[in-house]
């Protein structure tokens, strides 16, 4: 194979990957965004006023909260891959800020995935015809020694995420890409969740999430060539 082959091959396959990441990076937010929002609303239901309560209504609503499980864990996913895509698209102003971010947010994929995977083990466990014996378990495994530092753990990747995608969308504004609003919605929707620290506040920040994902796309829809490669495509004068 030539060198010129070689070259040609190699140009063509990086060009094929930057069209996936675009692709990813236009159609990843909203329909991550979506499935958050669908999660969070199966999520509404009626959690119990203490621990032992919440572990009965897993009980009841199994088949729902297994339904909400897998949409937050692939609505994440959709919406931390995309956010970090980004980095490889954006090309000219918040390349580098994005940069940064976008480790991150694949850090806090991982994170939420961990997450939910625990929530997934104690429904299994509220199955159990045994509920006491069920919920000694449940205790034991995931408020042990073993339990509370995965947690930890899982707490520190779900934050990094959510810095990965403030860094990112920062990177967007200076890109001119969508305005500050973005942000600003963004750290609302966070002290939201945290403060009411239920369903409620979950889905408040997923509505907030969905609506800057709706402009990112937006945004880098309308968004010219520049914005993706680097710089406008220079055409040639016309010969007099």
């Amino acid at each position: 194979m030539s060198t010129t082959t070689s070259v040609t091959s190699v140009t063509t396959t990086w060009t094929r990957v930057d069209a996936v990441r675009r692709r990813l990076a236009l159609s990843g937010p909203v329909l991550g965004a979506l499935m958050l929002v669908a999660s969070g609303v199966l999520n509404l239901g009626p959690a119990g006023d203490s621990m032992r309560a919440s572990f009965e209504a897993m009980a009841a609503r199994s088949g729902q909260i297994l339904v909400a499980d897998v949409l937050e864990t692939l609505g994440f996913l959709f919406v931390l891959a995309s956010f970090a895509a980004l980095a490889g698209v954006l090309r000219r102003r918040g390349a580098m800020v994005a940069t940064w971010g976008a480790p991150l947010c694949l850090l806090g994929s991982a994170g939420f995935a961990m997450s939910n995977a625990t929530g997934l083990g104690i429904v299994g466990l509220a199955q159990l015809p045994d509920h006491d014996a069920a919920f000694a378990t449940a205790l034991a495994a995931f408020q042990g020694g073993t339990g509370t530092a995965t947690g930890m753990v899982e707490t520190l990747l779900e934050v990094l995420g959510q810095v990965g995608l403030v860094l990112v969308t920062v990177g967007l504004v200076r890109a001119r890409v969508v305005g500050w609003w973005a942000v600003l919605a963004l750290a609302v929707g966070m002290v939201v969740d945290v403060a009411l620290g239920s369903a409620t506040g979950t889905l408040v920040a997923d509505v907030l999430l969905l609506v800057v994902s709706a402009g990112v796309v937006g945004g880098l829809t309308r968004a010219g060539r520049g914005t993706w490669l680097g710089a406008e495509r220079q055409v040639a004068p016309a010969a007099s």
